[in-house]
């Protein structure tokens, strides 16, 4: 339930800042509905939306062996057949009953359409008031069980982003404690977002470069998460580019420095110098597949082992 109300919340959401009903039901996740059609039906009917509603190319009936056995002559029945990889051998009814299958597949796929012109109802903006948390939690805290932050959010007393920023801070805490590092990493890329969604652009590069030194410095690694981790991540590069490129922010080499010191590294996997330097090859635009690649024979294989 808790994971269909996000999705409403999202549909309502885009809806409400302007975007089109098609761009929506394209882009959108409506996983908890059997398709975004009936997402935005539900919505209708639960009085979210208002409006002229119609869906086409639904309802069709599946066709019978008799109806397929007299439109298609065995050539034709064998042409559907050898386009969709099936046997053509036997007889006719035989033929008919594997083309049955394809046809009335393709039927039960086909695409449906909406015509609406719908408008949120005072019902949908009091919902997006009421859930306006969500927002904050789909642009920065995506990679944790929305479940969980439900229920965070339900028993804090704080702002939303003073909760989110808090929620985060206990992520980190128990993942350190369990020695979970992509938790940890997780969680401090979230933070940073926390911060973007806040325009703290200050803050939010920050805990991006941290996410990034501490990427190539890994806390705790175990063989088997090693086996799969990426050293660079290539959204945390492109993120801490847009940041240098748009927001004035002085010497990045000194704000490496002082985030470095305040990293408390105490295992160094790749020092700092060499660290500063990939830094600044990933932002320039190297290609993070080939440098994940270096620094793994470099740096990381035989210290965490494959």
């Amino acid at each position: 339930m808790s994971e269909q109300k996000l999705e409403i919340f999202n549909v309502l959401n885009f809806l409400d800042n302007g975007y089109e009903l098609d761009d929506i039901l394209n882009e959108g996740n409506f996983g908890t509905f059997p398709s975004a059609q009936d997402c935005i039906k539900h919505l209708v009917d639960e009085g979210y939306l208002e409006g002229d509603f119609e869906v086409s190319g639904v309802g069709n009936e599946e066709l019978t062996a008799e109806e397929v056995s007299k439109k298609y002559t065995v050539a034709q029945l064998k042409d559907i057949l050898r386009e969709n990889n099936l046997k053509v051998s036997g007889k006719k009814q035989e033929l008919v009953e594997r083309v049955l299958t394809v046809l009335n597949t393709d039927d039960a796929e086909s695409d449906e359409e909406i015509s609406a012109d719908l408008d949120l109802t005072d019902k949908a903006k009091e919902f997006l008031k009421e859930n306006e948390w969500m927002d904050l939690y789909m642009f920065a805290l995506v990679a944790f069980r929305f479940e969980d932050y439900e229920t965070y959010m339900k028993n804090s007393s704080e702002d939303n982003v003073q909760t989110a920023l808090n929620f985060c801070d206990e992520i980190i805490s128990r993942a350190l404690i369990s020695n979970q590092f992509l938790v940890f990493i997780d969680a401090l890329s979230a933070k940073a977002h926390v911060y973007a969604y806040d325009k703290d652009y200050e803050s939010f590069l920050d805990y991006d470069l941290q996410r990034f030194i501490l990427g190539l410095n890994p806390i705790m690694m175990d063989p088997q998460t090693y086996a799969t981790y990426e050293v660079i991540n290539y959204a945390n590069v492109i993120n801490l580019k847009n940041v240098v490129e748009q927001v004035n922010i002085g010497s990045l080499k000194k704000r490496f420095d002082r985030i470095w010191n305040k990293s408390n590294i105490k295992s160094t996997t790749v020092p700092k110098k060499a660290c500063y330097k990939i830094l600044q090859k990933a932002m320039s635009g190297a290609d993070i597949e080939e440098l994940n690649f270096d620094l793994r024979q470099k740096y990381f294989d035989k210290k965490f082992g494959i």
